[in-house]
């Protein structure tokens, strides 16, 4: 799971690549397919899967959650949706074939009400501004930022609203939590720019910080269990069984980073790192 900092150019890279070249051409799905046009700030929406190999990743994706794919963008500039029952729950794009070594990653993207405003707020607080705004046909407006400790996420105002806040069914994402090597200045920064809320907890005797906005979690921020990594935002996907997921996982080519574990939230957690190099948790809720 180590990433040297050529490794995170090579990312970095790749997604200004895509990012900021897309065509007009391109239809990208909706984040949005509640009936409501209500925007929840400060909430993740959608996930990107960056991948050095789409095809690898399509496959893992099936057979372990069940989702299909299907490619929206042209032979160029490829996009894919990946789908759960029918549902759009995130996107995937390719790695430049000079840059395929480099590891996948999931990328969160988060509602924000104003881009100025937000990028402002960033810049002041020591983030950075990846790739500068762009209109996505049928998506809306997105931007890639890093946090001051290079923790990669994206901002987004859906063309029609954002997703209702409601609990997700198995095998679709549940929860996005911030691996970070400095919680107190990684709480600061994005309770600063999201003008979140702060609750502090205590998860397997480790504080745990909740973000959250008008009084709804949004994320969670915890120390970096992982020696040696940037900061990374972990996607969480909610499964029924842990230990049976972990395993078809594991039998579909992912490596298990952390397994399940009494002793870690009563062993209803699992992270892995799937055959492209994306981290993952695998989660049961609610907790037992």
């Amino acid at each position: 799971m180590k990433k040297s900092d050529s490794v995170i150019s090579i990312f970095i890279l790749a997604a200004a690549i895509y990012l900021s070249g897309c065509s007009s051409e391109i239809k990208f799905p909706s984040v949005n397919y509640s009936s409501s046009n209500e925007y929840h700030a400060g909430q993740v929406v959608w996930r990107d899967l960056v991948t050095p190999d789409p095809k690898l990743a399509a496959e893992f994706y099936k057979k372990v959650f069940g989702w299909t794919s299907k490619q929206a963008g042209t032979d160029d500039q490829p996009y894919w949706i990946f789908k759960s029952n029918g549902k759009p729950v995130a996107g995937m794009y390719k790695m430049s074939e000079a840059r395929k070594n480099a590891g996948g990653e999931w990328i969160p993207y988060f509602s924000v009400n104003s881009f100025d405003d937000f990028i402002s707020k960033s810049k002041t607080a020591g983030g950075n501004l990846i790739i500068k705004p762009n209109d996505l046909p049928g998506r809306g407006k997105v931007a890639l930022l890093s946090d001051p400790q290079n923790a990669y996420f994206a901002i987004i105002r859906s063309s029609n609203g954002d997703p209702s806040l409601s609990e997700p069914p198995d095998n679709e994402f549940l929860w996005n939590e911030l691996w970070s090597n400095d919680v107190g200045k990684s709480s600061e920064y994005y309770r600063t720019i999201f003008n979140s809320q702060i609750e502090e907890r205590k998860d397997d005797a480790r504080p745990y910080i909740i973000l959250k906005n008008n009084g709804k979690p949004s994320s969670g921020i915890i120390k970096n269990p992982a020696d040696k990594i940037r900061d990374h935002w972990i996607q969480y996907v909610r499964v029924s069984d842990v230990a049976a997921t972990e395993q078809k996982a594991k039998d579909a080519g992912a490596k298990i980073i952390i397994p399940a574990d009494t002793s870690i939230r009563n062993g209803t957690v699992s992270v892995i790192i799937d055959p492209t190099g994306a981290p993952l948790a695998l989660q049961k809720w609610p907790i037992e």
